[in-house]
């Protein structure tokens, strides 16, 4: 038996309907919370926004969520961190412009990285990886006992 085969269009325009199709079904599959890393209890990354000294909820390489006092949507500011970041070799002082997307009902302030160079997004991918990597070691050390 013999089967006739599907023929491929080279359309473009089919192309870039097809892409569009599968990044809408990435999307949708909330895949940024592995990119994610949420901090614990007594392990919050501080820092200094706007003057007022403020806790990191979470952090990405696109940004972080900290809870505000008295900030307002669309507030910026220059932040510095030192990232301390497991088996990193070189200098994990991070640097950039935070901006204030939104602010939730419970005062959480959802911010974007502006202005950030390629390396220090990968230094936060780094930092998310490594932290990460950290939690599942402290986790199945806690188990095992």
């Amino acid at each position: 038996m013999f089967w006739k085969k599907m023929k491929q269009t080279t359309d473009p325009k089919n192309a870039i309907e097809n892409d569009a199709i599968e990044n809408d079904a990435i999307e949708n599959e909330e895949q940024r919370e592995a990119y994610r890393y949420i901090f614990n209890g007594d392990q919050r990354l501080s820092m200094i926004f706007k003057q007022q000294s403020v806790e990191v909820i979470n952090i990405s390489a696109g940004g972080m969520a900290f809870r505000g006092k008295g900030f307002t949507r669309y507030d910026v500011d220059q932040i510095n961190l030192f990232l301390d970041i497991p088996n990193y070799p070189g200098d994990a002082s991070f640097s950039a412009r935070l901006r204030i997307l939104d602010i939730t009902d419970n005062g959480i302030c959802h911010c974007i990285f502006e202005n950030c160079t390629i390396e220090k997004y990968e230094m936060i991918h780094k930092y998310v990886l490594e932290m990460q990597k950290k939690n599942i070691l402290t986790h199945s050390k806690i188990q095992m006992k």
